[in-house]
Formats: C-alpha cells, sequence, structure tokens
C-alpha cells in the first residue's frame, strides 16, 4: 500500500512537471531574445544569423537580437549562454569548432559540449576545399597524394588554426590517405591563401569565400571538396571521396543554434520550430545563396546526434593522427 501511494505520488508530480513545463513554453518569450555571435559583424556567420533572427522575431512576435562577442576561439560567448538562465531567452550560434574540433583536442575548456548545450537546430552548412597554387604541377587529389607518398615529410598544408575544423580535415586527409605532411597552422584563412599562392605552402583548406575569386581570376586551383559530394556552388570541382579511394571522406563546416542545457524540452522545441519557419523566408535563402551557403535543416534530436557523433569523430582522428596544440 505504501509503495503503491509512493508511485501515485510520483506520478502525478511528474504529470504537474509536464504541465507546469508545457504552461511555460506557452507564455516563453515574454521579454527580446538574443543570439550570441563569437564573430565579428559583416561577417558571414553574423550575416546569416541577423537573417535568422528577424525571421524568428516574427514567428516568436518578440524581437530576436545578435549580440556578438568575438575572441577567445568563442570561450566568452559560450560562457554567457552557458551562465544565463536556462529560460530559452539567450542562445548560441555554435560551429562544429565549438562542439567538436576544440573539446577533442583541448581537456582545459570550460565547457563540455554534450553537459551544457541544449541542441536546438543545424542553421547551414558550407564547403571547405583543397587548394593550391595555380602554378603548381598538382592538378587533383590522386597527384597530391602520389607527390607526398615519393616525398614523405616534404609537403606542407596551410589550415586556419591549431584547433579548428580545418586543421582537422587536413589531418583527417593525411592519415586516411597514409601520407606524411606537415600542418602549418595561421591565423586566418587569408594568411594560408596567401603563403599557397607566395610558394610557402604547397596546398591548403579553406572555405569558398576564401577562394572565390582568386580561382576565377585563374591564380589558383580548387582541387576538391571535404564533403562526401560535389559542392552545388563549385560543380565543376569533385570531392575527396569521387576522386580518391577515400569513399567515407566527408567534412564541411557547420553552425547550428544551442541553448543552455537545462533549458525546458518543451521551450527548445519551440524555438526549433521557429528556426524551421525562419528557415524558409525568401530573405534568409537569399542570404545564404550569396554567401554560397547551404541551409541544414534539423530537429533538437538530429543535432544532438550531430554533436555526439562529430565528437567521437573529432576525437578519434585527434588520437590517430596525433595532433598536438601548438
Amino acid at each position: 500500500m505504501v509503495l503503491h501511494r509512493t508511485a501515485r505520488r510520483l506520478t502525478l508530480l511528474a504529470a504537474a512537471s509536464v504541465l507546469s513545463f508545457a504552461a511555460l513554453a506557452q507564455e516563453f518569450p515574454n521579454r527580446p531574445l538574443r543570439i550570441i555571435v563569437p564573430y565579428p559583424g559583416a561577417t558571414g556567420p553574423d550575416l546569416v544569423t541577423r537573417g535568422l533572427a528577424s525571421g524568428m522575431s516574427k514567428v516568436l512576435g518578440q524581437n530576436v537580437l545578435v549580440e556578438n562577442k568575438q575572441g577567445g576561439g568563442g570561450v566568452p560567448a559560450i560562457l554567457d549562454m552557458k551562465n544565463a538562465p536556462a529560460d530559452g531567452h539567450t542562445m548560441f550560434m555554435s560551429d562544429n569548432g565549438h562542439w567538436a574540433a576544440f573539446p577533442a583536442l583541448r581537456s582545459d575548456l570550460p565547457y563540455d559540449p554534450l553537459r551544457d548545450f541544449a541542441p536546438i537546430s543545424l542553421m547551414y552548412k558550407n564547403g571547405l576545399f583543397f587548394f593550391v597554387s595555380a602554378s603548381s604541377p598538382l592538378k587533383s587529389m590522386a597527384d597530391l597524394i602520389a607527390r607526398a607518398k615519393e616525398k614523405p615529410g616534404a609537403l606542407k598544408f596551410g589550415v586556419t588554426g591549431v584547433d579548428g575544423i580545418m586543421r582537422f580535415v587536413g589531418e583527417a586527409f593525411r592519415v586516411s590517405a597514409g601520407i606524411d605532411t606537415l600542418a602549418v597552422p595561421y591565423r586566418a584563412s587569408a594568411e594560408s591563401v596567401a603563403a599557397v599562392l607566395g610558394g610557402d605552402l604547397d596546398y591548403a583548406v579553406a572555405g569558398l569565400s576564401s577562394l572565390r575569386s582568386l580561382s576565377q581570376a585563374g591564380r589558383l586551383r580548387i582541387l576538391a571538396n571535404a564533403a562526401s559530394r560535389r559542392d552545388r556552388y563549385v560543380p565543376e570541382s569533385p570531392s575527396v571521396a569521387e576522386s580518391t579511394s577515400l569513399k567515407d571522406f566527408n567534412f564541411s563546416a557547420e553552425i547550428g543554434l544551442v541553448a543552455n542545457a537545462a533549458t525546458p524540452k518543451p521551450i527548445i522545441d519551440k524555438l526549433a520550430r521557429a528556426v524551421a519557419d525562419a528557415q524558409r523566408d525568401a530573405p534568409y535563402l537569399e542570404a545564404l545563396k550569396k554567401l554560397e551557403y547551404d541551409v541544414n535543416a534539423s530537429t533538437p534530436e538530429e543535432f544532438g546526434a550531430r554533436i555526439r557523433g562529430d565528437l567521437e569523430r573529432f576525437r578519434a582522428v585527434a588520437k590517430v593522427a596525433n595532433i598536438k596544440l601548438q
């Protein structure tokens, strides 16, 4: 009898909790929301997030403000979100560097994406490309692999940052292809591009926005897209998977929206629906097209699975490649 009463009490408490969360979601939002962007204003991530925020404002009936807080590898911005009330009014624009690349390499981060992030939705993705100078004798990824095997340790490749997504793309290719090449980190993609053009690097990895004008001007050659298929904005360039024996090679830069992990699920779901509606808005789609990005929609559950899978995959790359922070 005592067990029966206890079970009934727990059932009633659970039901009350569900009703309480549901009521909370109905009242949400009750003031302006903000999305913290760890990049400067007028950059691609900032512009797209502002387009999304405008669409979300229409759906939610409250202003969704964008706050730029760059620097520190995004850590200050993440801590701002993490320490804000877990009521859904504060969100963070995260890329897969924040949820996978950085945590895979660093044990000193003051956040854990699995513990501290409540995934809302993926937003967009953009391609990452291997490229060489137009004067390079390397015409394809097969050429690059063959040259690296002929001269172990001689080729140098450039990446942005010592622990970001581009470093992982380059290192994953090195390990998967069984070649010995040297990673040279730069602070910005423009620096690695200049190093390739100047002959200081043999090849590098960068986003399309850093390469487009120089490729069209005939100054550099895009060898391949790091994703599993050709990029629709550069259909003439094959994927790594298509042009080599590395059929499972698949990397891109991905962006998503997260909140404090303690945010009630009904509020997360309401935000996810607002994102989905905003992603169908013509202004948002035009902003993506102008920047040559692709919509990358998801449910919170799908985004959570992506975070877990990416973190596991990046940790495996870091271990096998023996990546060391410099």
